[in-house]
């Protein structure tokens, strides 16, 4: 087990040095209405341009106001207004810049005689330990005792206040923020320690804290980190290339979870010319005009480090495209050679575009990783960040299959490209798709997830012993069969699953190239605490593809062949049902086609075709592509129907 509060001081450490670039928030949300609607608040107001959402605040008769909730749409519906009282709101937008002014007040007076009290009040200020000062913005937390969380939190005001309304019962409370040290209440560490707070009907109970503070380290010790960033096809110099020093994914994820925020600490972010903008950013610097560098940063400390210029494939140290795959560098006094080499954009005009969207079409803030098939398997070759409507673009790429996989900021799972579905978990039931000139509309569903409780489900990620690192970890209700839960594995193999609500849950583990030897099933209640540290996962590597799918013979499809893996002839089914000409060809890995195996007008029905793969010119064992295309009929019609998907031909 970690200790908490050494840990939380050493990465504080960072917090200290971090660097703000200027950045723009989302315009003041306008006309903001507010109508009864049953028994509820109905808020209306103005879409503000490049908001990814909108924060809704509210008050109770003359208390301040408190933040109440989140949504994407310009609306928002609230439940508890029980007549006897006047309620005041207020909303903002925010995107990954930060947050807006507030927009107009609009008042709401519920009709009806006050009704039989149902609920009860916590309140209180939260203040700095030491100084006795207010603490704005610390995220208050009630869970019950049973383990669950309630589904409201609150955030205190400039004075340090916050109020809750919550449902009658016995309620943990739990605040923090990033720079102090997270507290039940009472002073307790921990909730099996924390004192309950009873609401009863109609009445408000007090519950203040003193924080501690983390008291800022002695002042670091700065060392010199230099390299030389060199084009890698020529060897010359690249100057005024950015080289960006950042936190690791682990210690963004600490920030987000102490301070509720969606993106961390907004002052550490840097866009970057195609890639995005990137978070936890400590330092940007550029190389002189010898392609040379020189950062001072905080000894002992570990970061990842990224170099980029337009022209040029972003690269992360030692020839990594992700930040889940990045080195994290631990430096230990001054360090030299952290040297990157460039890879031009090759002299190739393909791109691939697309979307990151939910199952109601919104665009999500994403990470997005784009793999490429190629006779030495599948590794990431390009990874960038959406806009804030969630659109992404590749372009200069090869001809070839590739895969995609969507990686949100926050409140979403993350999901491989899947033409059938909202996304996929798994790598192997992914969607391949072809480049080979300008393809579009290449969008990602990913699914929500919620947190649910005080519950945690940790572990490590080994792969015949060794630690694996950017390996995704999924927590699957075994009741409801969604993700509710998930994290990435850094170098030290470790997981580590927050915010669960008790139940029974199936770990399942989503790594390219690999497969877990075993799905465990956690079980996370109050017998154990709430915790579970030691639910390790092995993996082993795939070699063969076994990818089948429902049937869908009432509209054209593309069925998985079978036997697969075949060795050396398999069966292809598909459907069509319009007369269409149609064409079913077999491509390699590098987009070239191997074998033609339907090339003609066909009528509606269902045809299988057997493939010999001996009679394609001594092909050698690998991965394949078959690919249906369905052209309609005058061509140039709407309508075309293309799908891709992946064979292998063992030898």
């Amino acid at each position: 087990m970690y200790k908490v509060t050494t840990l939380i001081i050493v990465l504080l450490s960072l917090i200290f040095v971090g660097s703000g670039f200027a950045q723009t928030v989302p315009p003041v949300p306008t006309n903001l209405t507010v109508e009864q609607m049953m028994s509820s608040a109905l808020l209306k107001w103005d879409s503000s341009t490049g908001a990814h959402g909108y924060k809704i605040y509210k008050a109770l008769d003359t208390l301040p106001f408190v933040p109440i909730a989140a949504t994407k749409m310009p609306v928002f519906v609230d439940l508890f207004v029980p007549p006897g009282h006047v309620y005041h709101y207020y909303v903002t937008a925010f995107n990954i810049y930060g947050e807006s002014l507030p927009s107009n007040d609009v008042v709401f007076v519920p009709s009806g005689p006050p009704p039989n009290h149902l609920h009860g009040f916590i309140t209180g200020t939260i203040v700095d330990d030491s100084s006795g000062l207010p603490v704005p913005g610390v995220r208050v937390r009630f869970f019950r005792p049973d383990g669950f969380v309630y589904f409201r939190e609150a955030r205190t005001d400039t004075f340090g206040y916050y109020s809750m309304a919550l449902d009658t019962g016995k309620y943990l409370v739990h605040a923090s923020k990033w720079t102090y040290v997270p507290e039940w209440f009472e002073n307790a560490l921990t909730h099996q320690t924390a004192t309950p707070v009873v609401v009863t009907a109609g009445d408000t109970s007090i519950a203040n804290f003193g924080l501690k503070r983390i008291p800022p380290p002695p002042p670091p010790q700065f060392v010199s980190v230099s390299g030389t960033v060199i084009d890698s096809m020529t060897g010359n110099p690249v100057r005024a290339a950015y080289v960006v020093i950042m936190r690791p994914n682990r210690m963004i994820n600490m920030m987000q979870n102490q301070d509720g925020a969606m993106f961390g600490s907004r002052n550490e972010t840097f866009f970057l010319e195609e890639f995005g903008t990137l978070l936890g950013v400590i330092h940007v610097v550029r190389t002189d005009s010898n392609g040379n560098y020189s950062v001072r940063v905080p000894d002992s400390l570990r970061y990842i480090m990224l170099a980029a210029k337009p022209g040029y494939i972003p690269e992360f140290y030692k020839d990594k495209k992700t930040p889940f795959d990045a080195d994290r560098l631990l430096i230990n006094g001054d360090t030299t050679g952290i040297n990157f080499d460039l890879i031009p954009y090759p002299p190739a005009h393909n791109s691939v575009s697309g979307m990151v969207k939910n199952s109601d079409g919104n665009g999500v803030i994403s990470k997005v990783i784009l793999f490429h098939v190629t006779p030495r398997g599948m590794f990431p070759v390009r990874c960038a960040i959406t806009d804030t409507l969630g659109n992404y673009i590749f372009r200069y790429l090869y001809k070839g299959f590739y895969f995609a996989k969507a990686v949100p900021f926050a409140y979403y799972a993350p999901a491989w490209y899947d033409k059938d579905t909202c996304g996929t978990m798994f790598w192997l039931h992914a969607a391949p798709f072809l480049v080979d000139s300008v393809t579009t509309d290449i969008d990602i569903c990913v699914k929500p997830i919620s947190t649910g409780g005080l519950a945690s489900i940790g572990g490590i990620v080994r792969e015949t012993g060794s630690l694996m690192q950017g390996v995704t970890v999924y927590a699957v209700s075994n009741v409801s069969s969604e993700v509710v839960g998930y994290d990435i594995t850094e170098d030290d193999g470790i997981f580590s699953i927050q915010n669960l609500a008790p139940g029974s849950y199936t770990l399942v583990v989503d790594k390219e190239g690999y497969n877990a030897s075993a799905s465990p099933i956690v079980n996370v209640d109050a017998s154990n605490n709430y915790t579970v540290g030691d639910a390790d996962v092995n993996l082993t590597g795939v070699t063969a593809v076994d990818d089948h799918k429902a049937d869908l013979p009432d509209k054209y499809s593309l069925r998985q062949n079978y036997p697969n893996p075949f060795n050396p002839e398999t069966k292809i089914r598909f459907t069509i049902i319009e007369s269409r000409f149609t064409t079913l060809k077999v491509y390699d890995v590098l987009g070239r086609v191997v074998a033609t195996l339907v090339n003609e007008v066909k009528q509606p029905g269902e045809y299988s075709v057997q493939w010999d793969a001996s009679g394609s010119g001594g092909l050698s064992g690998g991965v394949y592509f078959y690919r249906l295309v369905a052209k309609a009929i005058p061509s140039g019609q709407a309508g075309d129907y293309i799908e891709t998907k992946k064979l292998v031909l063992m030898k």
